[in-house]
């Protein structure tokens, strides 16, 4: 190893002679020499290093005040490509071979290396306050908080587990713990409960650096794990890439499919109730602090803070800080709402969730609808299939479901039709309808519409839902993101709101729900392209402003979502590279140690933000409570003219991690004691004013414990 270091400094000592003409900078010779060297790689690879042009480098290039016009001639001449020009200085594109050539024009004055801005999470980072407590710009002095001794876990799908932003400086794996729910691969998790006994989880964890280095990704195709917890806890790049809390013990728990699978599950939502007790039981182990992550929620249950999902939320809240997103269909009408008066005693709508067909058909039909009763003791429902004559807009009747009807007391009402079953449905439809109805158990009826198969012609479900007035009920369109959408409000038919937008599992007060608003309106993408989206079509970005797709609402409970916003808009952060195919182009600026990184745009983004922020103020004050978080919050978070249009939409506002962490100082942890005795319980609890927790008795100076400073003499 140490002949190939030397062999490799002589090869760089003599390449960048060659180079030294005089008007390149330094870093202008850094820089074209690793171009050159990742062009090699790329070729003993087998790979291009840039499809365009894979021999060109892009420079800045500064001319003298005479004759530019004939100066850029020569320029293009000697085969470089203008792209920009601000003053006499010009940005090119040109083939390595031609720098020597671009030195000896006379008019050439000086020659550098493209200077990137920090852009992207590097944004959200200065937008919250948290490049004031850890990273690069910490001023000089400071104390940093990085996240050091609190456990970030996250739940999510597509990880990188050998990313480089999951590595620390030494290149050790900041991985803590896999759960793997489908694989026995790892070993054994076994916790030992005071009723149920002791009992060992499915699948199995991997919790040593040996196990780790054996994973690689649980799902090729995506990569949304691996940004998210780039996003909270991935470690800073030299571009200025990285987490809020870069120190922090990551984890993971990802949700993909395994090969060597056991037991398949689907992503996101099956058995969470399993990940947030695997989350409550390690954070209870590790005897470290502990913040849980969930870029996702959902729209089946009754969002009014009784679903199961809640309840579990609402106990892992007593072992952990839990932290969710609020959902990305603020800009879609996706809950509907209607009492039903003397007047008017059912509700009737569209649904629509369309997509390009499969199997030969035209198109794909995937409507699924959920609702639950505020008020009443019978409801009835019924589908009927119409086709839609697009050039006159009249809708045709070609089949109609049997009614299904619920009542409070009554029993369970199904039915499935299916088109092998129905000729009438065959004919227009290849697929399956299902309806339910039924008592929710607790005062309430649920009901249920749902079809999946394909149609040659455009052809739309009508739903029909009647009860008896004073009946008041809710429903939710959980087709968002299929193609199309539900809840159609064509004349004579009802249309969705967005006013209760947000998913069940955060209609409780023991969570923190996070919206996202935008910080950037550059999406910058890992092959070097970037796209602005202020006036994108399906998502257009003002900075500074909510989101359009932040989900939000006030529920029936009381309860309202978002607590708090976060940066969503274009972070860039780490990418799955197993997700990117061989013959991609992989942008330099956009890879860090062999990681790559791009933008994606979410609450998805924005939950990781404030997880990973609230890792920072667990460092500071080991021993917060979710209240004691939600307080910081309220007390901190940042408001401005955006936030005071539509106060619903922000929550508290905007999280501001600095003044987090300046509140948490003033109310959490002053009060020095001297104690010059070790604490009764052992070191065990004892954390150093970074956060690292003391393995042993804590010599002379300040250190924390129980949330409050103390002096050992």
């Amino acid at each position: 190893m140490k002949r190939t270091l030397t062999s490799l400094f002589v090869f760089l000592a003599i390449g960048l002679g060659a180079l030294a003409q005089g008007k390149l900078t330094p870093q202008a010779q850094l820089a074209v020499k690793k171009h050159q060297l990742q062009a090699q790689r790329a070729a003993a690879r087998g790979t291009a290093h840039e499809q365009a042009a894979p021999d060109a480098v892009k420079l800045v290039v500064q001319l003298a005040d005479d004759n530019v016009a004939q100066t850029c001639q020569q320029l293009r001449a000697a085969g470089a490509t203008l792209r920009t020009k601000l003053g006499h200085q010009v940005t090119v594109s040109i083939p390595v071979d031609s720098i020597g050539a671009l030195e000896r024009i006379g008019g050439v004055v000086r020659i550098d290396k493209g200077h990137r801005g920090r852009l992207k999470t590097d944004v959200a980072r200065q937008a919250t306050g948290i490049a004031q407590l850890n990273g690069p710009t910490l001023p000089a002095g400071a104390t940093e908080y990085s996240g050091r001794g609190v456990n970030f876990c996250i739940f999510d799908v597509a990880m990188d587990f050998q990313h480089p932003a999951f590595k620390d400086a030494q290149g050790r794996s900041r991985i803590k713990a896999v759960y793997v729910r489908n694989s026995t691969e790892g070993r054994p998790f076994t916790v030992s409960d005071p009723e149920a006994g002791e009992y060992t989880f499915p699948g199995s964890i991997f919790d040593t650096p040996e196990l780790i280095a054996t994973l690689t990704t649980d799902d090729e195709e995506e990569t949304h794990g691996t940004h998210t917890t780039a996003i909270a806890a991935g470690s800073i790049s030299e571009q200025g890439f990285g987490g809020m809390a870069p120190d922090a013990d990551l984890v993971l728990i990802p949700s993909g499919f395994f090969e060597e699978a056991e037991d398949e599950y689907d992503t996101f939502d099956e058995m969470i109730e399993e990940v947030l007790a695997f989350a409550a039981a390690y954070a209870d182990q590790s005897e470290q602090p502990t913040v849980f992550s969930a870029s996702m929620n959902s729209h089946e249950g009754p969002h009014d803070g009784t679903s199961t999902v809640t309840a579990a939320i609402e106990e892992l809240s007593n072992h952990v800080i839990p932290v969710f997103s609020t959902g990305n269909e603020g800009a879609y009408p996706i809950h509907l709402y209607q009492e039903f008066t003397a007047a008017t005693t059912s509700v009737k709508t569209l649904l629509m969730a369309l997509t390009d067909g499969d199997d030969g058909h035209a198109y794909k039909y995937v409507p699924t609808v959920v609702g639950y009763t505020r008020t009443g003791s019978e409801v009835s429902l019924q589908l009927t299939l119409k086709e839609l004559n697009q050039r006159t807009g009249r809708l045709t009747t070609k089949w109609t479901s049997e009614k299904v009807t619920a009542t409070l007391g009554g029993e369970p009402m199904t039915s499935t039709v299916s088109s092998d079953d129905d000729e009438t449905l065959a004919a227009v439809f290849d697929g399956e309808v299902s309806l339910a109805a039924m008592d929710n158990g607790d005062g309430r009826l649920f009901v249920s519409a749902e079809a999946e198969g394909g149609m040659d012609k455009l052809q739309l479900f009508e739903l029909v839902i009647s009860g008896a007035e004073g009946t008041a009920i809710d429903l939710w369109d959980q087709s968002v993101g299929f193609g199309g959408r539900n809840f159609v409000g064509l004349p004579g038919y009802i249309d969705g709101d967005s006013d209760l937008s947000a998913g069940d599992w955060t209609t409780t007060d023991r969570v923190v729900s996070v919206g996202a608003y935008c910080t950037n309106v550059m999406q910058r993408n890992y092959d070097g392209t970037t796209i602005d989206t202020t006036n994108d079509e399906d998502m257009p970005s003002t900075p500074d402003d909510i989101a359009v797709f932040s989900s939000y609402g006030q529920y029936p409970n009381g309860i309202c979502q978002p607590v708090v916003c976060a940066p969503g808009v274009n972070i860039v952060s780490a990418w799955n590279s197993y997700s990117i195919d061989d013959d991609e182009t992989i942008d330099a600026a956009m890879q860090w140690q062999g990681g790559t990184y791009s933008a994606e745009s979410g609450t998805s983004m924005a939950c990781p933000v404030v997880s990973g922020i609230i890792a920072t103020w667990l460092q500071a004050s080991p021993t917060l409570t979710l209240d004691d978080v939600k307080d910081i919050i309220s007390y901190s978070a940042t408001n401005d003219d955006y936030t005071a249009q539509e106060p619903l939409r922000w929550g508290a506002g905007k999280i501001n991690a600095a003044k987090g962490i300046e509140y948490i100082l003033q109310n959490y942890t002053t009060g020095i004691r001297e104690m010059t005795a070790q604490p009764a319980d052992g070191a065990q609890h004892v954390y150093d004013l970074q956060g690292r927790r003391l393995q042993s008795r804590p010599q002379s100076g300040l250190y924390i414990h129980e949330g409050k400073k103390f002096y050992v003499k």
